[in-house]
């Protein structure tokens, strides 16, 4: 049976994902501090996205029907959009907290056992990442590449916090107390800035896909050099490639002419199919209309009632 590595690396960041973000929100209540509770809520969202995660790879992967000849491919963006403006409300919320926190005075928290816990945590993010990646490999799913985005993003919280402690312990054994109260809102801050980039990135990727004009559409050469030999074999002329990528899934419309002027529809779908062959090796998941015909596609609608040239 083949192994789903979608599911499988799915699974791996919600137990992780479980196991990180209830240790860290039990650990931020015992040392006071907001940016372990960052941490542990980050996770805690990641471990909800990806419940919702498994049931998008199965409407994914769900055949096309006369209902929905283009299945559930928004599904997949629309996930991601949603994953990233989550992300995006934690981040701000707790920036505009911790602003608040460093005009009153800061907040003092346990240092030796935050520094441990979060060294710790480290070593479990790097071994989740490594596994997940691993099964990302064997996929072509934007799904695990945003779990590991985020998973990433969680890392660089963990390890930003862990620099800082280890830093501000260092501070405060050198005889530098008066700066404990605002160690914590520091970090948080510097941490949401160094974050917020990426889950603004994935929002603008994924908001772009949805209204399909990501410039991920634009594969026009590369379908033209891959069908090359084709192209060579059976005489095909005046090629546009128009299409849309959704989710994991290219939509790629060909509007090809022949050389020929007599041909059958035996030999039409003997072209398709070799196109159909060379396709597959470029991309794991698409969906291809070819069609043949002398009107061009990006001349006017008007220009389609004119007299073909003989």
């Amino acid at each position: 049976m083949r192994t789903d590595y979608e599911k499988r690396g799915l699974k791996i960041a919600m137990a992780g994902s479980f196991l990180l973000s209830l240790s860290a929100i039990i650990m931020a209540l015992i040392t006071k501090s907001q940016a372990i509770l960052l941490d542990g809520l980050y996770t805690f969202v990641a471990l909800i996205m990806a419940f919702v995660s498994l049931k998008v790879v199965n409407l994914v992967k769900t055949p096309e029907t006369k209902e929905r000849p283009f299945g559930y491919m928004a599904f997949e963006p629309f996930l991601n959009l949603i994953k990233s403006l989550v992300m995006l409300t934690i981040l701000v919320v707790f920036l505009v907290t911790n602003i608040q926190e460093l005009t009153t005075g800061g907040r003092i928290i346990s240092l030796d056992m935050a520094t441990l816990y979060i060294l710790i945590c480290l070593v479990i993010y790097v071994i989740i990442i490594f596994l997940i990646k691993r099964c990302e490999k064997e996929t072509d799913s934007t799904i695990l590449s945003l779990e590991i985005k985020i998973l990433r993003i969680d890392a660089l919280l963990t390890l930003g916090i862990a620099v800082s402690l280890i830093a501000a312990m260092i501070m405060v054994k050198l005889g530098y107390t008066q700066i404990l109260p605002y160690v914590d809102p520091v970090i948080v801050i510097i941490l949401i800035g160094v974050s917020l980039p990426i889950p603004i990135n994935v929002f603008l990727t994924e908001f772009k896909r949805l209204l399909l004009i990501s410039s991920e559409n634009d594969i026009e050469k590369e379908v033209n050099d891959q069908i090359q030999p084709e192209i060579q074999e059976y005489g095909l002329t005046n090629i546009h490639v128009w299409s849309l990528k959704s989710g994991r899934t290219h939509y790629i419309f060909l509007y090809l002419d022949l050389k020929e002027k007599q041909v059958t529809i035996e030999h039409l779908d003997k072209i398709r199919r070799a196109i159909f062959s060379k396709l597959s090796k470029l991309y794991p998941d698409f969906w291809a209309d070819i069609i043949f015909t002398k009107i061009n596609p990006e001349e006017p609608i008007a220009s389609i009632n004119e007299p073909l040239n003989k």
